[in-house]
């Protein structure tokens, strides 16, 4: 079987699909790549012209170039993902069937404007989409809730899974002692350890860093003794730089930019989340393989993750408060538990591909076996 794997852009690809490539290459079928731009890795890509993030004026010569590289390769079944590349992939009237891989829906709670436009988009889309693959439970009920049979959805609980050895499990330091010439005892003595705290994610308006920073404010003011690392890029990394100064958090706040997120996990007590909703945050499956709780908002994607310690959407006060408490009360002591192997991206890989290999087998795009990873 020849599977096409299409991506708006080439970074999505290197981004989130290297391991489940690598694992169907292990097998007798082939993988073909195809993006709006290039991709870093070692497998070469096609260059599919005129596509990009967002619709553009070459949208027509991009469909053309879609049935091209099918044509070309000889592709039984394509995979696509990315917003752009999902809806013109499938409105591209292509001879093989189309299964979406959907890293999230293009909505959180559906009520705005753009949201309501993309909820039709998709809705039209699916009359020509011959699987579905899901990562979170709001996602994967919205497909059933428009008449998408068990058959053609799947769901991965992990999404598409780590490479374990990447991210491997760290023990979490002993815990620190008072300050020196402090006189605390009992839980008292806990508000004198330092806690250490990770985010990671895109400086962008929906991941809400500077949501983050509110939390930080709040968690100082508590006298925690804290120390906030900030992990990404993004446009807005020069306004989080800013607002930690405004904020007179430059003594327990620091934002260096990219960096290793294995490492600033294994550095810390936990993981701090605030985006608005997400597919399913890979970081949180990141923390969870290191042995690291989450603190995040109760929103579509993340209340997917097992074992996350969640508070109301947007509810700052609340977010710094449990953290304090469990800080105070050595809970932050514990690793999370949770079973590696599920985290695997060979396991996703294999429940992918039988997924894919029964669409093509039957060359309907309904006759396909549901399956559960």
């Amino acid at each position: 079987m020849r599977i096409g794997l299409l991506a708006s852009v080439g970074g999505m690809l290197d981004s989130f699909f290297p391991e489940i490539v690598r694992a169907w290459q292990g097998t007798e079928h082939t993988v073909c790549l195809a993006a709006g731009t290039p991709t870093d890795g070692p497998i070469p890509s096609a260059v599919i012209e005129g596509l990009g993030r967002r619709p553009g004026p070459r949208v027509l010569e991009a469909l053309a170039r879609l049935r091209d590289w099918v044509r070309s390769e000889h592709v039984d079944v394509v995979v696509t993902n990315s917003a752009t590349a999902s809806a013109l992939v499938r409105a591209a009237l292509l001879p093989v069937p189309v299964v979406y891989f959907c890293h999230g829906l293009h909505w959180n709670a559906g009520t705005g404007i753009s949201e309501r436009l993309w909820m039709r988009i998709e809705s039209a889309l699916l009359r020509r989409t011959a699987g579905a693959i899901t990562i979170n439970g709001d996602d994967h009920a919205w497909f059933s809730a428009q008449g998408v049979e068990p058959a053609r959805l799947v769901r991965l609980r992990a999404g598409v899974g780590l490479d374990l050895d990447a991210y491997p499990a760290a023990p979490l330091d002993e815990v620190q002692p008072a300050r020196p010439g402090s006189d605390l005892a009992g839980a008292d003595r806990h508000r004198s350890r330092r806690l250490d705290l990770a985010w990671v994610g895109e400086f962008s308006a929906r991941k809400r860093p500077e949501t983050a920073l509110d939390v930080a404010a709040r968690l100082v003011a508590r006298g925690v003794d804290l120390r906030l690392t900030m992990l990404g890029e993004g446009t807005g990394l020069a306004r989080v730089r800013r607002k930690i100064d405004t904020l007179g958090l430059a003594a327990h706040v620091s934002a260096p930019g990219p960096g290793s997120a294995a490492q600033a996990l294994a550095d810390s007590h936990a993981l701090l989340h605030t985006a608005t909703w997400e597919g399913l945050p890979r970081v949180m499956l990141e923390a969870l393989a290191v042995g690291r709780r989450t603190y995040a908002f109760d929103v579509k994607g993340v209340r997917d993750i097992p074992n996350a310690d969640l508070v109301a959407n947007g509810d700052v006060e609340a977010l710094a408060e449990l953290i304090a408490v469990d800080h105070r009360s050595g809970r932050l002591q514990n690793p999370a538990a949770f079973a590696r192997p599920e985290l695997d991206s060979r396991r996703a890989a294999e429940v992918v591909l039988a997924f894919l290999e029964r669409i093509v087998d039957t060359g309907t795009r309904a006759a396909v076996e549901g399956a559960q990873p």
